[in-house]
């Protein structure tokens, strides 16, 4: 239902509650998921994830096609084999201009990761404190409302202040010290082999970071050049989205 309302151009909608008394007595506990909650944002990010699986299908059916046209030696020799994050770099990049506030752009940044990562947990920067914004790939009930729980100051913690100060990606070991236990601890799950950080700079500062691992099941992380790129875009989204609401507040 979700992919074919992403499939509109034009228009809006939105969810209402159903009214009608369903009577199944062969189903067991019907509501469980509204009084889980639903949260929109997995929502979305899951049917714009169906939206570009379909749709790089439809380009891989083109190409075949085109190789039958023009013959395969022509095809392998023009057409050169790119990783999969590279080729939803595009895509996404376009939609990074259409969205106008900081909470749109966080939701592209994790629809991005989430072909990539098994999990992933973003951050927003508050006054040298990092809080939990959102996440995909959590095995936790009510996994967005305990993300936005999470707060860890980075005075606390060498790790992270090393990470944000140095303003750029970094893949390696998640050391062990009190906050990243904690961390952890909040997220669940094993202790990651091995983790990703992406820190999200706008008007020159770090304004967000993007916590990556591949837990369960532990796989090696390879190099990710469409998602760095596609970081460094979305903090120059952020960057007009920022001054836009400054100028709004102010009433120009």
């Amino acid at each position: 239902m979700v992919y074919h309302l992403l499939l509109l151009e034009e228009g809006d909608f939105s969810f209402e509650p159903d009214e009608l008394e369903l009577r199944l007595p062969d189903l067991k506990d019907l509501g469980w998921v509204v009084s889980k909650g639903l949260s929109p944002e997995y929502l979305l990010m899951e049917g714009a994830r169906t939206y570009d699986e379909t749709h790089k299908f439809e380009e891989v059916l083109k190409e075949e096609l085109s190789e039958e046209e023009t013959g395969p030696e022509w095809f392998e020799c023009s057409q050169p084999e790119f990783p999969r994050e590279i080729s939803s770099l595009r895509g996404l990049t376009q939609e990074l201009r259409l969205p106008e506030t900081p909470s749109e752009i966080s939701l592209l940044i994790l629809r991005f990761a989430s072909d990539i990562f098994q999990r992933a947990v973003l951050f927003i920067m508050n006054d040298e404190i990092l809080t939990g914004f959102g996440q995909f790939g959590l095995d936790l009930e009510q996994a967005d409302e305990r993300v936005r729980e999470i707060a860890l100051p980075i005075e606390d913690s060498p790790y992270f202040s090393r990470i944000v100060n140095d303003g750029r990606p970094f893949k390696g070991e998640l050391e062990k010290e009190p906050l990243t236990e904690l961390f952890i601890g909040e997220i669940g799950g094993n202790w990651p082999v091995e983790v990703v950080f992406y820190p999200i700079i706008a008007e020159n500062r770090v304004v967000a970071l993007l916590y990556c691992d591949n837990q369960p099941p532990g796989e090696p992380i390879g190099e990710t050049p469409g998602l760095e790129i596609f970081v460094n875009q979305a903090g120059l989204a952020l960057e007009k989205a920022i001054l836009k609401q400054k100028l709004a507040e102010r009433g120009e």
